[in-house]
C-alpha cells in the first residue's frame, strides 16, 4: 500500500497533527504544488474495516483570517464528504512566520487544483482525488494573503509581532488544543 511522502509522515509526527498542506511534486517532471494530506482516526465512521469506499468526495473548503494584535493567522477548512459522515479538518499558517508557510499558500493561490490524500492512522494512501480550485478561490486566497502579509509587517515595525503567541491563541480559540 502507498504511504504518504516521508518527509509528510515527518512533518505530521512532529506538529502532532492530522491534517497538512506541503508543497510536493506528484510526479518527477511536475511542478511544485500545494496538497493536502488528511489522516482519518482508525475508528473513523467513515471507515469499514480500515477501509474507504471508493471515491471521489465532494470536498468543500473555506478560509479565514485571524487578526491578532501580535500577527495575522489564515485558517483554511477542508470538510470532505466521505461515507457515514464528514471528515474536517483545518489548516493553519502564519504566512509571516516562515516562508514555508507563505510558499505553501501563494502556490494555493495560483494553482488550479488541490491534490488531496486521505490516509489511515498510519498514512497509508486510502485515496487521492484533485479538487478543483476556482478563480474566486484562488483570489479570495491571494486577497487573505496579501492582507496578512500588509497586517504582519505593519505589526513588526511596532515590535509586537510574536507568531507563537498568535498560533497559540488561534488554537486555544477554535478549541483544536
Amino acid at each position: 500500500m502507498k504511504k504518504f511522502p516521508d518527509d509528510v509522515l515527518v512533518a505530521l509526527h512532529h506538529a502532532n497533527a492530522t491534517v497538512s498542506c506541503v508543497p510536493v511534486q506528484i510526479d518527477d517532471n511536475d511542478e511544485w504544488q500545494a496538497a493536502v494530506f488528511f489522516v482519518l482516526a482508525a475508528d473513523a465512521p467513515c471507515l469499514a474495516k480500515g477501509r474507504l469506499a471508493p471515491g471521489p468526495y465532494p470536498v468543500e473548503i473555506d478560509a479565514d483570517l485571524h487578526e491578532h494584535a501580535n500577527g495575522s493567522l489564515i485558517e483554511i477548512g477542508v470538510d470532505i464528504a466521505t461515507p457515514a459522515e464528514r471528515s474536517r479538518g483545518t489548516l493553519l499558517f502564519i504566512t509571516g512566520h516562515s516562508s514555508a508557510q507563505f510558499d505553501t499558500f501563494k502556490l494555493l493561490s495560483t494553482q488550479n487544483e488541490l491534490p488531496l490524500f486521505i490516509g489511515d492512522e498510519y498514512c497509508n494512501v486510502l485515496a487521492q482525488q484533485r479538487v478543483i480550485l476556482s478563480d474566486v478561490m484562488r483570489a479570495g486566497f491571494k486577497q487573505l494573503l496579501d492582507e496578512a502579509l500588509a497586517r504582519d509587517a505593519v505589526i513588526r515595525m511596532t515590535g509586537r509581532f510574536d507568531p507563537d503567541l498568535v498560533f497559540n491563541d488561534v488554537v486555544k480559540s477554535l478549541n483544536l488544543a
